[in-house]
């Protein structure tokens, strides 16, 4: 990787994140049930679609994302507000100054929109369940739910006495969730289902309406439409007990840091993962690996694929000790071990095969919900960015932290 334009120009072959103007709607939405929904939200100037067209309906999205949405939607000058006011103490341990999605929090926080976790975490890269869906936008337009025991809905879960109750309720009373399918607690909810939810909602408000009445789709929900969320495959989970010491009960290779890796047979010892806060422009991308190593689409843990990325070298003059940090991943053997600290537990990856392809190759990252993969990712030959270079890995243990 000799010029910093040339490794995002291969990352963006195989990324597609380039944000693009699109006339109306997304090349993936047309014809389907979310595609009123998406044109709307667009219209709002909250959502963006894919360099290749798309919105990625059928994909889950994080705390953080559906926050950007709903604040971008509803609070948008006290986002800009804390963009431009940085406050001196973090609200929650996981999100420090500095992160995209930061003014987001702050605002949310403030429009009491989300209350974060009681550890004092809002776990911003978790993805986003039905039931928190449902709460953060009513919420968001300053709804606190209808008491009482749960309502039933063929279309969605509920149950009595919980935290979400009054929220669904309320959700069922005002028709906020399609008829396609059911939604279950506990669920990871699409981007397409989110922003459904908004749309519905935000239709609601702006006509003072009792309950949405638009038109609702008909006929089976489509498979790929469907929630698929990857188990991991011969996941051992152990959670260490409290009354044990944290210094002597902590597994080796585990790392205090919210987000990071250890690769023994590299020399790789806790070194920082970071997703890009804005993965739409060349500095976006770059910009982690000032700290360490990259991250794109899934999470440890949450099933798909994890993209794990670093340079193999950099600019003649870059002597920060990250430019050629993945040089020698090639020298990983099978059956070698990885191990990525992630939201309080240390997962374990195996190396089971290595792969060299195009840099416009994007078949490796297609998820065809055969589980959950790790991908090392790099540009190869050294000092070269003709081809890529992936080392690919299966969870084999998760250990929770705390």
């Amino acid at each position: 990787m000799n010029r910093k334009i040339q490794l995002f120009a291969g990352l963006f072959a195989i990324l597609g994140f380039a944000h693009i103007a699109y006339a109306a709607g997304f090349s993936d939405t047309v014809g389907t049930p979310y595609d009123t929904a998406f044109t709307y939200l667009k219209s709002k100037g909250v959502i963006q679609g894919y360099a290749t067209g798309e919105g990625k309906p059928n994909s889950a999205l994080n705390r953080a994302e559906a926050l950007k949405v709903i604040a971008g939607l509803r609070v948008p000058d006290r986002v800009d507000w804390y963009k431009q006011n940085v406050m001196p103490l973090p609200l929650f341990y996981d999100v420090p100054s500095g992160e995209w999605y930061t003014p987001y929090v702050e605002a949310g926080f403030e429009s009491n929109i989300l209350t974060g976790y009681p550890d004092r975490t809002f776990r911003p890269a978790n993805n986003l369940k039905f039931e928190e869906a449902v709460v953060m936008v009513l919420r968001a337009y300053g709804l606190e739910g209808v008491a009482g025991g749960a309502q039933l809905s063929p279309y969605m879960q509920n149950r009595d006495g919980e935290w979400f109750t009054p929220y669904i309720n309320d959700a069922i009373a005002k028709n906020l969730i399609m008829h396609q399918g059911r939604m279950e607690l506990g669920q990871i909810i699409t981007r397409g289902r989110f922003f459904d939810l908004v749309y519905r909602l935000d239709k609601i408000q702006s006509e003072s309406a009792v309950a949405y009445s638009g038109p609702e789709p008909q006929g089976p929900i489509a498979p790929q439409q469907r929630v698929n969320v990857p188990q991991r495959v011969n996941p051992q989970v152990r959670v260490i007990s409290s009354g044990q010491s944290s210094i002597t009960a902590l597994p080796e290779h585990s790392s205090e840091k919210h987000f990071a890796v250890s690769i023994p047979s590299l020399g790789i010892k806790d070194l920082t993962v970071t997703h890009p806060a804005d993965p739409f422009t060349p500095d976006g991308i770059l910009q982690p690996l000032q700290h360490g190593l990259g991250h794109l689409f899934s999470y440890p843990g949450a099933g798909g694929k994890i993209m794990i990325y670093g340079h193999s070298s950099s600019y003649h003059w870059d002597v920060s000790k990250f430019t050629k940090i993945f040089r020698t991943v090639n020298t990983l053997e099978v059956g070698s071990r990885i191990f990525v600290t992630y939201d309080g537990k240390l997962h374990t990856y195996e190396v089971t095969r290595h792969q060299t392809i195009q840099a416009s190759d994007t078949t490796p990252f297609q998820d065809q919900g055969g589980g959950e993969e790790l991908i090392l990712y790099t540009c190869w030959p050294r000092d070269s960015i003709a081809q890529r270079y992936l080392i690919h890995a299966l969870p084999v243990s998760s250990v929770a932290l705390r």
